[in-house]
């Protein structure tokens, strides 16, 4: 007799910081309706793929959140997006995501989605999180070109392909460099 044991594993993550949220993205494959717990101090999300894989993680947070204002919601086959007001929006920004110091492979810094301590921050107001109206979704879509489903179509009939930039110069063959002795 043959019985297989899944461990559990944690997804993929990467949260960034705006003044007044986290944007979290939780990145798993083929998990239509995962358990999602937001608590003031812990997020936790836990589901199985199609072909077995179980996903179960807690997140306890470096500070508290709002859960009742927070959102969440699957933006792809793919991924989970949650934006989590903060409690207090006041305090200094977040040092991480979590209050534990240990190092998490599997938890990494978005980029675009993060603002330090004293940038500007202007250009996110209260009603969206990295410039995103949660509100909207379908409109929000249609106008990066793409349709309800997420599919994004792309027109590369104006690019210029006969453009050439310095840096697409031909490098001399090896054998043409004078040797430094």
């Amino acid at each position: 007799m043959y019985v297989k044991f899944l461990a559990n594993t944690h997804p993929s993550i990467k949260w960034g910081q705006k003044k007044d949220h986290i944007l979290l993205t939780i990145a798993v494959q083929d998990i239509e309706k995962p358990e999602i717990s937001i608590e003031p101090t812990k997020l936790h999300f836990k589901g199985q793929q199609t072909k077995g894989l179980k996903y179960d993680t807690i997140l306890e947070f470096f500070d508290e959140i709002d859960p009742k204002t927070s959102k969440h919601r699957k933006t792809s086959q793919n991924h989970w997006e949650f934006m989590l007001k903060k409690k207090n929006p006041n305090k200094p920004f977040w040092k991480r995501l979590i209050k534990s110091t240990e190092k998490c492979l599997w938890i990494t810094v978005d980029w675009n989605h993060f603002t330090a301590e004293g940038d500007d921050d202007d250009a996110d107001d209260m009603g969206s999180a990295g410039g995103k109206d949660w509100g909207n979704i379908d409109a929000m879509l249609k106008q990066m070109g793409g349709d309800v489903s997420g599919a994004a179509s792309t027109d590369l009939k104006d690019v210029d392909h006969k453009e050439i930039d310095s840096d697409d110069e031909p490098m001399p063959d090896l054998e043409d460099v004078q040797k430094n002795e």
